[in-house]
């Protein structure tokens, strides 16, 4: 799933590629795709459009349109936006196509078939991400934070790292790998983390984040950057998906348990309970 790192990535790239271009047509090709407004009416108002501008706010991808619309995706599980030459033109789980000028396509493909788009207005675009909760990048995110909002709570860490109200596009990957760094069971309760604990947190949040988007996102299904090549994060994980194999902090065995409805991966041994 592409998560804050990922987005963070294709919204770059996109904000270098396309931003400036001209929308000529949209040719919604799964009407699953569109929440709103309706598929028809979504690319009529697509179509002549500019592209002014490019945005992440968690896993929102928004781009930012001349007719003071806003187009904001969220490539959910297996989405990918990719502006390839014709001759590599996908063909297979297309959900949207954008006609560029200069003879470009950007196309959405997904074979989950769960990514969503919508047209929204500055109003509404503000009122779908009110609830959001900071980017974990940003000034103002910091170990104070964290306690301040988490200390009293009896829930499990982990899940309260994916609720993004709480902390805003950080997602079962990069949660177990944050984890693993501040070695932190993913099932502590967060009323239990000292203020070592709080900090150690909030460096391996900012770390993890910061090196997946220095090594262009994780691929380990799905994920591609908009000109279709895979991230190299992936090469960097330590728990993620590794159960099995020996921690390589003290060569114990990493483990998977189902952890807030989610597989989780951690070393008991690093990470104790």
């Amino acid at each position: 799933m592409p998560e804050l790192p990922e987005v963070e990535t294709i919204k770059e790239d996109l904000r270098k590629l396309i931003v400036g271009s001209r929308i000529e047509k949209a040719e919604v090709l799964d009407a699953t795709l569109v929440e709103w407004p309706s598929p028809g009416e979504f690319a009529r108002l697509l179509e002549g459009v500019f592209v002014t501008g490019a945005r992440r706010r968690a896993k929102h991808l928004i781009l930012e349109l001349g007719n003071e619309k806003n187009l904001v995706f969220q490539l959910k599980i297996g989405g990918q936006l990719l502006l390839v030459p014709l001759v590599e033109q996908p063909t297979t789980a297309l959900m949207l196509m954008l006609h560029l000028d200069g003879e470009r396509r950007l196309f959405l493909r997904d074979g989950t078939g769960f990514s969503r788009a919508r047209l929204l207005n500055g109003e509404e675009l503000e009122e779908r991400l009110s609830s959001l909760g900071p980017e974990p990048l940003e000034e103002g995110f910091d170990a104070q934070y964290l306690s301040q909002k988490l200390a009293a709570r009896k829930a499990q860490i982990k899940s309260l790292l994916l609720d993004q109200k709480v902390v805003a596009g950080i997602g079962n990957i990069y949660v177990d790998e944050i984890l693993y760094d501040a070695r932190l069971h993913p099932r502590r309760k967060a009323n239990t983390l000292s203020a070592k604990e709080w900090d150690a947190l909030h460096a391996a949040i900012s770390e993890n984040l910061a090196a997946g988007i220095e090594h262009r996102g994780t691929t380990v299904r799905f994920y591609l950057d908009v000109l279709g090549r895979p991230g190299t994060h992936q090469d960097y994980l330590r728990v993620f998906e590794k159960h099995g194999s020996p921690c390589p902090g003290c060569g114990g065995m990493v483990v998977r348990e189902k952890i807030s409805g989610r597989p989780t991966h951690f070393c008991p041994a690093c990470q104790p309970l």
